[in-house]
């Protein structure tokens, strides 16, 4: 399903989801459709992709730790926490909840479930789509750095949004 959503405010003009979404597809390749003649990847190599490594998105990143923590920021005013997982057909999700302020300056938290389906082409090329979407991009390895490298950006927007 989609997003689970609190009662809360909404975090960020428009939809932090949205947000973030875009933050995550942008690709310095093109969107496409659905490679031919491709089967869901591996979870392992999904997971091997993701554990332990951080995805830097445009204005944040996430990372995916393991025994399933997961972590990520957005714009160094917004965090979210929560677990993730790879399904046996190659989708990597997360369930996590954001919080950050919202348009007044509040702050609020909202839960989200997000998900991204791999798949592998008849070249081996693995491509991803986020689940609410229909474009298709390759899985670029320049995008992900080992370790968590959001740490420190993380554990101050968490520490300055809970005074």
């Amino acid at each position: 399903g989609g997003p689970t959503r609190s009662c809360m405010q909404p975090l960020v003009p428009g939809s932090l989801v949205a947000t973030v979404l875009a933050a995550v597809v942008a690709a310095p390749v093109l969107a496409d459709r659905k490679p031919s003649r491709s089967t869901p990847t591996d979870p392992a190599v999904v997971m091997d992709h993701y554990l332990g490594n951080t995805w830097n998105w445009s204005e944040g990143g996430s990372y995916w730790g393991s025994g399933g923590d997961f972590q990520a920021i957005w714009k160094g005013r917004s965090y979210g926490e929560g677990k993730w997982y790879v399904t046996t057909q190659g989708t990597l999700c997360y369930d996590a909840v954001w919080t950050g302020p919202n348009d007044d300056g509040e702050v609020g938290s909202e839960e989200f479930n997000l998900c991204w389906r791999h798949v592998t082409d008849r070249d081996g090329q693995v491509w991803q789509k986020h689940h609410e979407e229909n474009d298709w991009y390759r899985l670029n390895p320049e995008k992900v750095s080992a370790g968590n490298v959001i740490a420190g950006e993380f554990k101050r927007i968490k520490s300055g949004l809970a005074r």
